[in-house]
């Protein structure tokens, strides 16, 4: 997560560089002239993380530049990445190149090359910010998608634009297009940043997600099974009302289902006295007795067998999904076109420093020849079982049949006794209801069983209760409010040492309107309402650097950097705009000493945060200070510029 800038670098058309060097967990200070091309620094750095536009202004710089790039300090390693300078009119360039090691030397303009985008580029550079895998997902009514913050979203804490660090509406860069959208933005993935959404609510999420779907199934089976056997209890106490009324028992209907169909099935133990039927008669309702007793047996064996078949189909179809991905993973392989050995990294082709043990192209290669032969495997078994199935289903459907010919030859028959018998009245009432029990007992081993769903649907219930309440916007909030509250004492506390309007109270960073708020006994009063320019850049700074001293004890993914763009400035933003003095007033004794204490916090928070952590500030001002003097990286002044002169034809305009 460590990730600071070594180096800002300009390759000119014809291959010349323009090295900017910074020391990564100190101060560095580019003083200059107006026009020398210090705030470009910033756009290119923007720029060289993946924004959708240069926003370099055109003229001598993009005339001569070919490529802009940056290499970097990361947690292990260092990276150096380049992007192309758009062409005339072109708002950006997608030729990319990456390149990493455990140190990494500048490349000529001829090694550079279009061997990425900038999607890739972004991806990389949000997994060496150390940015895991989240997803905001708005709340239930609003309309914006889900959001995924990635290293484009963390840069808005690391810059600090000469326009925009004295600006009393915002406090962050809002770098796009769209104000609105970035604001939104920022406000959506702060709590990730800050530490209120950890991975592991993104994997209960996501868990939730999935037991809410299989709930949702439950459900659903449960009622279709409810609705089954709700037709079956019907018909069961229909028969014992009938059973009642004939003499056969004078037991009441049980609250229970199960309890019913035992009753019922006792009753078919009963024999009538008395019954004269035909030898033929009894001796067919026998013979179709036992036939569908062996029918029910082969049904019940068939289904046990189609759903052993179906689960095995299942489980292979579960194997091949992982098996597919662990095979696609291990299929990059096959970008090389020879095996690299064993301490050669097979995507830079640079040795591998250290004693790690990581596996070589050929083992990869194994692993996926043994993956793909077992994936192979499974897939030609899979239809044979599927096969078997369909053969299985369909001797099924023949004894369905079966049965239900069997049933109406049993209906016959019974109808026939009716007949001869229907002058017996009583004796054959109770024969013939005794019939029907007898023929509705046989199908009840078939009626599915609800306890097994019900349990199911309860466990599903409470297992989503537990993840929603640990998921509940409400605890997010007390987490994020935990957090702020810490973030909140550095805050005022650099306010304090800053001198600055409201610090002797109260201060809050303020997420909802991502401003900071001082409570007053007059009520709260946010930065726009303060006044002075010393003030708007105060707490810009105070805030920047509260946030970044929480993100360094925290260990969250932002980079290690930020930028001050003329933190010396006491004028207004339209001052600015309209090419005022930027530095501070020459009859301001008072500015001069605000910029001081500006710049000995910056040193304090740095120095307290060493390595960890680097502030490059771009400057007008020149100062004696020692401190001041020892920060200084660059110094562009009396023709020095980030364009060095011998670039520029002689009609380009020397700025920059």
């Amino acid at each position: 997560m460590n990730l600071q800038i070594i180096d800002i670098v300009l390759y000119h058309q014809d291959g010349r560089r323009r090295i900017v060097t910074l020391k990564p967990g100190s101060v560095n200070i580019i003083t200059g002239d107006s026009k020398a091309g210090k705030t470009a620094l910033i756009d290119i750095v923007d720029y060289c993380f993946g924004s959708r536009e240069c926003r370099v202004p055109e003229g001598p710089i993009r005339s001569v530049v070919a490529w802009f790039a940056l290499r970097l300090q990361l947690s292990e390693g260092q990276a150096f990445v380049a992007r192309r300078c758009p062409t005339v009119r072109a708002k950006s360039s997608d030729q990319c190149y990456i390149r990493v090691a455990s140190e990494v030397d500048l490349p000529e303009v001829t090694d550079l090359s279009g061997t990425t985008n900038t999607a890739a580029l972004v991806e990389q550079v949000t997994r060496w910010c150390g940015i895991s895998d989240n997803v905001h997902v708005p709340q239930p009514g609003q309309t914006r998608p889900p959001l995924a913050a990635s290293i484009r979203h963390a840069l808005c804490f690391c810059f600090q634009p000469q326009d925009e660090i004295i600006r009393r509406e915002q406090l962050f860069s809002y770098r796009g297009s769209n104000a609105s959208f970035v604001e939104q933005g920022i406000k959506d993935t702060l709590p990730y940043f800050l530490g209120a959404v950890d991975p592991d609510f993104v994997r209960n999420r996501e868990r939730l997600a999935r037991l809410k779907s299989e709930l949702r199934q439950a459900e659903r089976e449960l009622l279709e099974v409810r609705a089954i056997r709700g037709t079956g209890h019907s018909k069961a106490t229909a028969l014992l009302a009938e059973a009642r009324e004939c003499g056969l028992t004078n037991e009441a209907t049980p609250p229970k289902l199960e309890d019913t169909f035992e009753l019922l099935k006792k009753l078919t133990l009963i024999t009538v006295p008395g019954l004269r039927t035909s030898v033929e008669g009894a001796v067919e309702f026998h013979r179709l007795s036992d036939e569908r007793r062996e029918l029910n047996a082969t049904r019940r064996r068939l289904r046990y067998e189609i759903d052993v078949a179906r689960e095995l189909v299942q489980q292979a179809a579960g194997f091949q999904k992982e098996a597919k991905e662990q095979e696609a993973r291990l299929r990059s392989i096959g970008i090389f076109e020879h095996v690299h050995p064993s301490k050669t990294c097979p995507f830079c082709e640079q040795a591998i420093q250290g004693k790690a043990n990581h596996p070589s192209v050929e083992e990869i290669r194994m692993t996926l020849s043994s993956v793909s032969g077992r994936l192979a495997s499974v897939s030609r078994a899979t239809p044979q079982v599927e096969a078997d199935i369909s053969v299985l289903e369909a001797k099924l459907q023949e004894v369905r049949q079966s049965l239900a010919r069997n049933k109406g030859e049993i209906e016959a028959v019974l109808e026939r006794q009716r007949q001869l018998e229907r002058a017996e009245g009583e004796i054959a009432n109770k024969a013939h209801v005794l019939g029907r029990i007898s023929l509705y007992a046989e199908s009840l081993p078939d009626l599915p069983n609800t306890q097994v769903l019900e349990d199911r649907v309860a466990r599903l219930t409470r297992e989503c209760k537990a993840l929603e309440e640990l998921l509940s916007d409400e605890r997010i909030r007390e987490k994020l409010d935990s957090i702020l509250a810490l973030v909140n004492q550095n805050l005022t506390r650099f306010a304090r040492l800053l001198e600055l309007e409201h610090a002797s109270g109260s201060l809050r960073f303020d997420v909802r309107n991502l401003t900071v708020v001082a409570d007053t006994p007059e009520g709260p009063v946010p930065v726009h309402r303060m006044g002075s320019g010393e003030n708007w850049i105060g707490y810009h700074i105070a805030v920047h650097l509260a946030l970044h001293r929480w993100f360094l004890g925290r260990g969250r993914p932002v980079p290690r950097f930020l930028f001050l763009d003329q933190a010396s400035q006491m004028g207004s933003p339209a001052e600015v705009r309209e090419g005022g003095p930027s530095e501070i007033r020459r009859s301001g004794e008072t500015d001069l000493k605000a910029f001081g204490r500006f710049f000995n916090l910056i040193c304090t928070v740095v120095e307290g945060a060493a390595p960890n952590f680097q502030v490059i500030m771009l400057e007008h001002l020149d100062l004696t200070d020692a401190a001041y003097q020892a920060a200084v990286v660059s110094r562009w002044r009396d023709g020095v510029r980030l364009i060095p002169s011998d670039w520029l034809g002689p009609g380009d305009e020397k700025s920059g």
